[in-house]
């Protein structure tokens, strides 16, 4: 993740079509009303990357993020991460309905 001139890596512990839910560094200081500019590496020849903003900040310390602009390769991969992820399929359909 990246915002202003700090470039930081983070825990990803949940990733959905509306944003994700990450464990940043100890003691980062940076201003999360800005929003943060994104790479998340799948592999060889895959990755999203997206500006996220910060919604919210939990008591343990992750973040909530919420996706401000995706491209769409990045949108295609994460929508296949997803589907790879979910047990059913046709919920994905329902929350991509849900989203146009």
């Amino acid at each position: 993740m990246q915002s202003g001139n700090e470039e930081w890596s983070s825990n990803l512990l949940d990733i959905s079509l509306k944003g994700m839910l990450v464990e940043p560094p100890d003691n980062l200081n940076i201003d999360t009303s800005k929003p943060c500019a994104l790479a998340l590496f799948l592999g060889e020849n895959a990755s999203i990357h997206a500006r996220v903003k910060i919604t919210h900040r939990m008591d343990n310390g992750n973040w909530g993020l919420q996706w401000q602009h995706i491209d769409i390769d990045s949108l295609k991969h994460l929508r296949r991460l997803l589907e790879l992820n979910q047990n059913d399929p046709s919920l994905l359909d329902r929350e991509l309905a849900e989203l146009g």
